[in-house]
């Protein structure tokens, strides 16, 4: 089924892409289309690597992202159902979010109000003649400047129109988590709503600055609401990832409810310990093997393989990076180059190797010794291969209970 998926996905991204299509259909409601994909592709850590990469590899990741999309698609639904979004939790951070959001709006809308007038541009030109970068320096600075005291101005206002007060002196002695720190105009912060469901601890003598902040933003996102800005679009995307995220944190702790579990998951899979050698490479990849031959006695010869690399390896990565392919394990290549680089002495270039890739020269740099290491010295590894596990069993139950339906058919060219 995976192999057959892998075709489907491959065939079909190496053809152009057909407008705003459904790719794949999620239990009764959910989907993902094209425009979503794509997104997503342009927000990966790999989207500057991209377009370097063979149509076959884009094709692969571009399969491997819908797939991605669309388990996450299913978990949201199943988020959905187990009331994720009635927890206070929930409705705290989206509280939060819904707040701060609106008050950056506020605040960009602040922003653009404030100018360089004509005689004060007029005289930073006249000093910064010649000088662009002075120039927008200047001005950069003017407009901080002017912004900051806006902002002050602002944040006074509209603290008076809602008859702000606060009651700092409450904080002597012992306050109870209904001790009200701040009041006005619809707008009440007690103590206690300090630590409503936050993990961090506050500092008695930041407390002040966390309640003023706290005012700050509630008016100015009140202020944004009165102003017409409309946030929905952005709330619902953070919505969708927020339940999303609190159902497998829940999840996570259904699976290891103490550190024993973990430990005993450890004494299992002692192998989690092994870290293998790693080596830093660096390669080649031409089309034949009389070019990689010859490009081998220059190097044996005293020249560069990064240089080499740079003007002559077909890799598209490679050949930006000038050979230099990072660090990789044992074990993580193809191969064969597995097999020809093994006792590879460092420095030293290995005979051609053919691949499906083309025929590679490969060089170790620097190895890094391989370690066994105990549970203490591991423990958030253990964590995420234990987590990994799990997570590969939920999801074929996610997806059992809502089925995904792709709609990628194989088009003829």
């Amino acid at each position: 089924m995976k192999k057959r998926l892998s075709y489907i996905l491959l065939s079909a991204f190496l053809l152009p892409a057909q407008a705003n299509q459904v790719l794949v259909t999620i239990g009764d409601s959910g989907r993902v289309t094209e425009q979503e994909l794509e997104a997503a592709m342009l927000a990966a850590p790999f989207a500057t690597q991209f377009p370097a990469m063979d149509e076959q590899d884009q094709a692969y990741l571009r399969g491997d992202m819908l797939l991605r999309l669309a388990r996450a698609e299913a978990l949201y639904q199943e988020a959905i159902a187990s009331d994720i979004q009635q927890t206070p939790q929930f409705k705290q951070e989206i509280g939060n979010f819904s707040t701060t959001t609106l008050a950056q709006r506020y605040l960009y809308r602040l922003r653009r109000q404030i100018t360089v007038p004509d005689d004060v541009d007029q005289l930073f030109k006249e000093e910064f003649s010649g000088n662009g970068d002075a120039l927008t320096a200047a001005r950069s600075a003017y407009l901080a400047r002017r912004f900051s005291e806006a902002k002050q101005v602002a944040l006074k206002s509209l603290r008076e129109q809602a008859n702000v007060r606060t009651h700092f002196e409450r904080l002597n002695g012992q306050p109870s988590k209904d001790s009200l720190l701040a009041e006005g105009d619809a707008l009440s912060i007690r103590y206690g709503d300090l630590f409503a469901n936050n993990d961090r601890e506050i500092e008695l003598d930041a407390i002040e600055d966390e309640v003023n902040e706290w005012i700050d933003l509630m008016l100015m996102a009140r202020t944004a609401q009165q102003q017409g800005e409309n946030i929905a679009a952005q709330l619902a995307e953070y919505g969708h990832d927020l339940a999303i995220r609190l159902l497998l944190a829940q999840q996570e702790q259904n699976w290891i409810p103490d550190e024993q579990t973990l430990f005993d998951y450890f004494q299992r899979h002692p192998d989690i310990g092994y870290i293998p050698e790693r080596r830093q490479i660096g390669q080649i990849v031409v089309a034949t093997k009389q070019q990689a031959e010859q490009l081998r006695a220059r190097i044996v010869a005293g020249e560069s393989l990064f240089e080499l690399a740079g003007s002559y390896s077909i890799d598209p990565y490679g050949r930006q990076r000038l050979g230099d392919m990072g660090w990789l394990s044992a074990g993580s290549a193809a191969p064969e180059i597995e097999q020809a680089i093994d006792g590879l002495p460092n420095d030293r270039v290995s005979e051609p190797i053919q691949t499906e890739k083309g025929w590679h020269l490969v060089m170790i740099v620097d190895r890094k010794p391989s370690v066994r290491k105990n549970f203490a010295a591991i423990k958030d590894r253990v964590r995420q291969k234990f987590v990994a596990e799990k997570m590969s069993e939920y999801l074929r139950e996610v997806t059992k209970k809502y089925p995904l339906k792709w709609q990628i058919a194989e088009r003829d060219e």
